[in-house]
């Protein structure tokens, strides 16, 4: 009997074809659910977001089901002519993101310049007690010039209060330890002024930093948050519209402001979409950052730095292992 017609051939094609239409149809619930109105049934927009995030999974599995049918379309002459429409479905999801910020032409990855801030965002995982790799990373040449920390606790702010070398690099902060995953801390190198703590309005809402750092002669308006986990339709909705303000409130401001943290969202949800719209863009492309698993594998895209008009992006990275679920992320930011 022939390959192309034996049982095991076709049982291997038929469920090869499904997982790539699969796949397929989980990328489109990545512009669906920007187009699902929240007013009429949430949990239905809330549950396509969810499915919406694993663009990185679907485009994954989909090119691994997807290879052993074109090799076996070639060797044994099987029309694989329907594989284009899902693997076009696939791509063009995993693509469609909100517009990065445009990239400097003139500042090489290696470039250091006075005119080139360097941004950091990291989750410290409530959990963690072993703060030696934070406090490398900070005391390193890699350090970024400003840094946005998340699930930042008293232990953690112990941790740096007691390193006289990160008090002296650091030497401008506004802290908020919190026994609960919301704690925030700005550390910046440049002074900061008119600091304010937003406290939560609501249960469903989440503390936020707002601070004016003065960098290069210019001041800079900074905004920190930890918006909640889209665990529930509610806590989805509370964190797409503290996004909105934040970017709303930065875009309300004049001249340059860079918002950063773990944002709980993903480029192909609704949140980031809408920070688009406030003209706030992210410093980079979708890189993974979350979870940190196997020596550094991650899926998702969750910690974000986005930033406003007048700067360019140098580079974007995620920086070292924290010993936290979570990567930092690492952006070079030049004012034009």
């Amino acid at each position: 009997m022939p390959a192309s017609r034996s049982p095991a051939f076709q049982f291997f094609c038929i469920r090869a074809q499904w997982l790539v239409w699969l796949c397929a149809l989980g990328a489109l619930t990545a512009p669906l659910s920007r187009v699902l109105p929240t007013s009429h049934s949430p949990w239905l927009q809330w549950l396509v977001e969810l499915a919406a995030h694993w663009q990185w999974a679907y485009a994954t599995v989909g090119a691994v089901a997807s290879a052993p049918i074109v090799v076996m379309a070639l060797v044994l002459r099987q029309s694989a002519s329907w594989l284009p429409l899902p693997a076009s479905m696939i791509a063009g999801s995993l693509i469609w993101q909100p517009g990065p910020l445009p990239t400097a032409a003139a500042a090489a990855p290696g470039t250091t310049h006075a005119h080139v801030l360097k941004v950091g965002t990291a989750n410290l995982n409530l959990a963690t007690t072993d703060f030696a790799p934070l406090q490398q990373w900070l005391a390193s040449v890699d350090a970024p010039d400003v840094v946005f920390l998340q699930e930042f606790t008293e232990l953690a702010q112990r941790a740096l209060a007691d390193d006289p070398a990160l008090a002296a690099r650091y030497p401008h902060r506004l802290a908020v330890p919190q026994p609960d995953p919301f704690g925030l801390a700005i550390l910046s190198r440049h002074p900061l002024a008119d600091t304010q703590v937003m406290q939560p309005r609501t249960d469903h809402d989440t503390l936020r930093l707002r601070a004016t750092m003065t960098w290069s002669g210019r001041p800079v308006q900074l905004s920190a948050l930890h918006p909640m986990p889209p665990i529930s339709s509610a806590f989805a909705q509370a964190r797409d519209r503290a996004l909105q303000d934040e970017t709303q409130h930065l875009a309300q401001t004049s001249g340059l402001s860079v918002m950063a943290g773990d944002l709980n969202t993903t480029p192909w949800a609704r949140g980031l979409w809408g920070a688009e719209q406030a003209q706030m863009r992210r410093a980079g492309l979708a890189v993974p950052t979350w979870p940190n698993a196997w020596g550094g594998l991650s899926v998702l895209p969750l910690d974000h730095v986005l930033a406003s008009p007048g700067w360019q992006l140098v580079d974007a990275h995620t920086g070292p292992d924290l010993g936290s679920d979570h990567r930092p992320m690492v952006v070079r930011l030049v004012a034009q």
